[in-house]
């Protein structure tokens, strides 16, 4: 991953396939700390070294609260704040409709749960944090 599309917050996987919360952006480090906080000693890597979570149904509903609308459709439980989850290209198709009541919207494709959480981030000026 490059360093400068992570944030503060932002959830990856770190070596050893450990997901992990981000903490801390030096040049040359990520300082993070596993998630669910089962371990609560930061650690550092180079950003080259993590990879991205893919956005899966579990990650949504379970971590992040979105209610399941059925047929692919998630809904965050605050906002009209959309996914629908493209399986055949697997990613998923977000979308903001802004009047509540209008059928048209801004769509961006995400695949990965640290975008999803930029993306949330910049709309709302609020953190997309999990459950733990």
């Amino acid at each position: 991953m490059k360093r400068n599309e992570l944030r503060l917050g932002n959830y990856v996987i770190a070596v050893d396939n450990v997901f992990a919360e981000v903490l801390r952006i030096d040049t040359s480090k990520i300082t993070m700390l596993n998630y669910p906080f089962t371990d609560i000693i930061p650690f550092s890597q180079p950003a080259d070294v993590l990879k991205p979570i893919p956005i899966t149904k579990e990650w949504l509903v379970t971590e992040f609260g979105f209610n399941d609308n059925g047929d692919g459709y998630y809904q965050h439980p605050d906002y009209n704040f959309f996914l629908y989850h493209i399986e055949e290209d697997e990613y998923f198709e977000c979308y903001k409709q802004v009047p509540a009541n209008d059928d048209t919207g801004d769509f961006k494709p995400l695949q990965h749960v640290h975008k999803l959480q930029n993306l949330f981030y910049e709309l709302f000026d609020e953190e997309l944090e999990g459950k733990f």
